[in-house]
């Protein structure tokens, strides 16, 4: 055997015994798979207020498995229950724990302990008073004024025009919230604004409750914003929701409605519901842990994260033509950049 054959005969083994090592190298640290990034998402209490809102954040959830790759872990916690267990485990811990509204946030903030290490995100979170461990968190307030400053524009819109046949000739409109829901002033500032816009000849009236449950009180303010000429009622929020229903369904109403979306309980009378969209928020909030950007302190996301959307109108498309829709449209961008505290 010549021996330049000989010696490429070695060099091909030997290339071939590299191809081989490298291949088996890349393959084990490929199945070597990376820590799953554990999260706990903690929905509305159980018969509470924002209970309808669980199967939207719920979906948010598996939405971020799919997309994100985390484990996800959803939540539906019973009313003052201790939520300890989410950062008791020294095993397998979660990497990030998201609440939804303020009730599971502030039972979250109470049960975190000092030192824990990893990230807890308080979604749709408001309180007058300061909290537990708020540099260390992250809060996050949505800009629901946005929302209820398109609600606005679109209840007088409709109102003014009388395109509706639940409208009437007065181009008037009505709001309706509760003194014990922080994020009143948030509504009604945003509404306000939205019926201006809308049709500059429009009125509003403005009426406050003091508590979320005086069902017999909202009944009162219903009819008489009814009896004054209103045709449209915006109300936050509020057990008291079902009674300015009832009195929609009775004098042929509309109302627009705030959390979920609404349509179901009296599809001729719920115009549409300004809904919040906590899978979106649960979305990107899992995302900004995952990827770094998650920085504590007092948030405020709005129609650039996604937080609120208009149900659809179902029953009511035929009343809502292509101009007030692309005004609406335009109405939400702007509403973006509005400053809403003066």
């Amino acid at each position: 055997m010549k021996k330049g054959t000989a010696l490429a005969r070695i060099c091909r083994v030997a290339l071939a015994c590299l191809v081989f090592s490298i291949t088996m190298f890349t393959f084990t640290s490929c199945s070597q798979q990376q820590p799953t990034f554990r999260v706990a998402v903690v929905g509305f209490e159980a018969g509470g207020l924002g209970e309808g809102r669980n199967r939207v954040a719920e979906y948010g959830a598996h939405r971020v498995e799919g997309e994100l790759g985390a484990s996800v872990d959803f939540f539906i916690p019973e009313a003052g229950e201790d939520l300890e267990y989410l950062f008791s485990g020294t095993e397998d811990a979660y990497d990030l724990v998201v609440t939804l509204g303020s009730s599971s946030g502030l039972a979250a903030l109470a049960a975190r302990p000092p030192g824990w290490e990893g990230s807890l995100v308080a979604l749709d979170f408001e309180s007058s008073q300061p909290v537990q461990g708020e540099g260390e968190v992250t809060l996050v307030r949505y800009r629901l004024e946005e929302g209820a400053y398109v609600c606005g524009y679109l209840a007088a819109w409709l109102s003014a025009r009388n395109d509706h046949p639940l409208t009437n000739s007065m181009p008037l409109v009505a709001f309706i919230g509760s003194r014990d829901d922080t994020m009143l002033p948030y509504y009604t500032s945003g509404f306000d604004r939205g019926v201006k816009a809308g049709a500059p000849n429009a009125g509003s009236l403005d009426y406050y409750l003091d508590r979320e449950d005086d069902a017999s009180k909202a009944r009162s303010l219903a009819e008489e914003a009814l009896k004054k000429g209103a045709d449209i009622i915006f109300c936050a929020p509020g057990v008291f929701n079902a009674e300015v229903l009832e009195v929609a369904y009775e004098k042929k109403a509309l109302v627009i409605l705030s959390g979920a979306d609404r349509a179901d309980e009296s599809p001729d009378h719920v115009l549409t519901s300004l809904v919040f969209r906590d899978d979106n928020a649960i979305f990107e909030a899992v995302r900004a842990a995952k990827d770094g950007d998650l920085s504590p302190g007092k948030l405020v996301w709005g129609g650039e994260q996604g937080t609120w959307s208009l149900a659809p109108f179902r029953v009511h498309d035929g009343y809502v033509g292509k101009e007030l829709r692309e005004g609406l449209e335009d109405q939400a961008r702007k509403a973006r950049d509005m400053d809403f505290s003066s």
